[in-house]
């Protein structure tokens, strides 16, 4: 019996498609830092979206945007892109706390 991989996991999937890093910083040394980094990337992406769905909400309220759906598509995607953020924050803060109740 022949056990094959996930497919779609790896480089072509997951995190890496939601919020791409460039080569270069994700193979580079430390991977606290590299973590700290793809953290840091995420976290100023979902500010840029938030930022974003703000300012379309603002254009219509006073007039400046007419396309209500537009604005909603903004706010939409702000909002699932916190979401997701907030669920890897939430993994990550689990991993952690499982790896400190495991026997020395």
């Amino acid at each position: 019996m022949q056990i094959t991989g996930i497919e779609g996991i790896g480089v072509g999937g997951g995190v890496s498609q939601a919020f791409p890093v460039k080569q270069a910083e994700s193979a580079a040394g430390n991977p606290a830092v590299g973590f700290g980094q793809l953290m840091e990337d995420m976290m100023s992406k979902v500010d840029g979206l938030q930022k974003s769905a703000d300012h379309s909400i603002q254009g219509l309220a006073t007039g400046e945007s007419k396309g209500l759906h537009e604005v909603m598509l903004a706010v939409e995607k702000a909002s699932v892109s916190f979401q997701f953020l907030t669920q890897v924050r939430n993994k990550a803060v689990e991993a952690y706390q499982e790896i400190m109740r495991m026997p020395v």
